[in-house]
This record gives C-alpha cells, sequence and structure tokens, in this order.
C-alpha cells in the first residue's frame, strides 16, 4: 500500500478545517486532514503490509505513531521504534493519540518506565509524552506512588505539560483519591496547574458533589 495516497482518498476538508484550530502549532498545509478512526485503520493495514511511512504530513507523523503500538514484536524492538518516534511528535494530538496506542507497556511496565525516565527532562513534547504516558499505563497500585512523585515534581514553564500534569492528577484523584487529595491539600503543585487539576477533577461524573464542593474550597487565588 501507498500510505499517503491512502490518506488523502480519506480526506476530509471540513474536519481539517476543525481540527486545524485545535493544533494551531502545525501548519494548516501539512495537515490531510484524516479522521483517528481512518487513519488507525490505515495504520493496521502498514503494519500488515510492513509499508512505508513517509513523515511530512501531520496524519503521516500519527500514522507512524499508531504503527509503533500495533507492530508485533518484542519489547526490545518497541522501545527502539518508540526512541525514533518520539522526536517526531510536535503537538498534543500525536503525542496522546499514539500513547494510548502503546498498549504494549501493560505487559513490560518495569522496562517502559525506566524508558520514559529520561523524557522528563527534555523538551516540552519530550515531558508531555512522559506524562501521558504515566498517566495512561502507570496509575496502578505499583507504580501509583512514584507516579505521583514525578507529576507533584514537574515545575514547567510549557502549557502543553502543565495541561497533561492537570490531566494525570485528574485521573488519578478519580483512581486514587486518598493518594491523591494530599497533593492538593499541601499545595505540592504549581499554581496554574493546581488550580487546573481541581478544576478537572470537578468536571468528572464519577467524583460526588460533596468532594468537588470542598476541593473548590481549595483553589488558590493567585495564578503564577
Amino acid at each position: 500500500m501507498n500510505v499517503r495516497e491512502e490518506l488523502f482518498k480519506n480526506e476530509d476538508s471540513e474536519y481539517k478545517a476543525f481540527h486545524s484550530k485545535l493544533i494551531p502549532n502545525v501548519l494548516p498545509d501539512k495537515i490531510i486532514g484524516v479522521r483517528v478512526p481512518v487513519m488507525r485503520k490505515i495504520a493496521k493495514q502498514a503494519v500488515r503490509e510492513n509499508a512505508d511511512v513517509q513523515l511530512d504530513y501531520y496524519d503521516e507523523i500519527m500514522v507512524k505513531g499508531f504503527t509503533v503500538g500495533y507492530k508485533k514484536c518484542d519489547i526490545e524492538e518497541h522501545l527502539a521504534d518508540l526512541k525514533n518516534f518520539v522526536p517526531l511528535i510536535d503537538n498534543w494530538a500525536v503525542c496522546d493519540c499514539a500513547c494510548s496506542t502503546f498498549k504494549f507497556t501493560e505487559k513490560n511496565r518495569e522496562e517502559v518506565w525506566a524508558f520514559i525516565q529520561p523524557y522528563l527532562d527534555g523538551s516540552e513534547y519530550d515531558i508531555r509524552f512522559a506524562v501521558v504516558m504515566i498517566m495512561d499505563y502507570f496509575l496502578t497500585d505499583d507504580y501509583i506512588e512514584k507516579s505521583l512523585e514525578i507529576l507533584s515534581s514537574i515545575k514547567s514553564e510549557f502549557y502543553y505539560v502543565n495541561m497533561a500534569v492537570a490531566w494525570a492528577i485528574s485521573v488519578a484523584y478519580v483512581k486514587y483519591e486518598d493518594k491523591t487529595l494530599p497533593i492538593i491539600e499541601n499545595r505540592l503543585l504549581p499554581v496554574w496547574v493546581h488550580n487546573k487539576s481541581i478544576q478537572k477533577i470537578c468536571e468528572s461524573y464519577r467524583v460526588d458533589k460533596q468532594k468537588k464542593a470542598y476541593l473548590k474550597t481549595l483553589k488558590l487565588k493567585n495564578q503564577e
């Protein structure tokens, strides 16, 4: 198959116009405009046929990320593919959609945990990659303490890092309220991340009204 041809066959101009506004740091002429379920289908076919994926368009980079997740191989090869893919991430959408596809992590948590650590000291999207991976795969009984320690230690000026940390904290609260609430009560997060975490927790239907009301009393007035 020719991946680029398949993508252009599925171009959706209305979706492109809408999605371009959500990823403003990607030039519109670098977006073909293919919906995610279609890109996933193309990626699965590309894996089956061992097809090359060019990397000039946003949609191609997304497909490449999906192929990393869908490929059937051992963990060493998965991590080698990840090492090549992570530098391609330059927006939140590719980061988040690709990370959700790296299901091989579930059977190889120890190796992947070690792999993501250096990215916490990297660029904006290196850090977001590590944070989203923690949120997707390491808010577990075995890793929750280490995960929360890392999340509460991140002090970043990058918007997309701070959004990811707040998102991860909100997910951690739903799963491990007893371990996550003290981070908020003790104000261990930067002010903006602290308030955004509370906001996102309060948006969850899995948190009752009384707890939401209490959390809102913990919001901080002075934003950084």
